[in-house]
């Protein structure tokens, strides 16, 4: 059972506050400025959003503190943006799911039949087939 609508209203009206009241976890931050990892994180700060990177290997990314996970991030996360392989994705599906974290967005290439049917499942809502990128840039 893949989720019915990849684009839940509730999450892009989130996305649409635009201000540093938005916290979005990025999870597979990347220090590496050709990665999505990277681009996203930069893209998203540029907009004025709270952007908390995530990544068990860096301290730091684009400037900002990271965190080994998403348990490690302080105060509300309300959007998660996943740029990790499925295999990996699904461990963050699990954490999120544990958390209550209320929305999961899975970037092109973060998913497969596997994970969507996960996220189906799971209590938050979720985003697929959209760009975290694209859709910040409306509203």
């Amino acid at each position: 059972m893949i989720p019915a609508d990849p684009h839940p209203p509730e999450v892009f009206e989130q996305l649409r506050r635009r201000g540093p009241q938005t916290r979005i976890a990025v999870v597979g931050a990347s220090n590496d400025p050709a990665k999505y990892g990277n681009i996203i994180v930069r893209n998203l700060a540029a907009k004025g959003y709270t952007v908390l990177p995530v990544n068990p290997r860096e301290g730091e990314i684009a400037g900002l503190p990271a965190f080994q996970n998403l348990a490690a991030v302080p105060g509300p996360i309300h959007i998660v943006d996943v740029v990790t392989p499925p295999g990996v994705t699904m461990k963050i599906l699990d954490e999120a799911s544990r958390l209550g974290l209320p929305a999961v967005w899975l970037q092109d290439g973060s998913y497969d039949d596997a994970v969507l049917e996960a996220a189906a499942r799971s209590p938050f809502l979720t985003v697929h087939r959209a760009c975290i990128m694209v859709a910040a840039s409306f509203g």
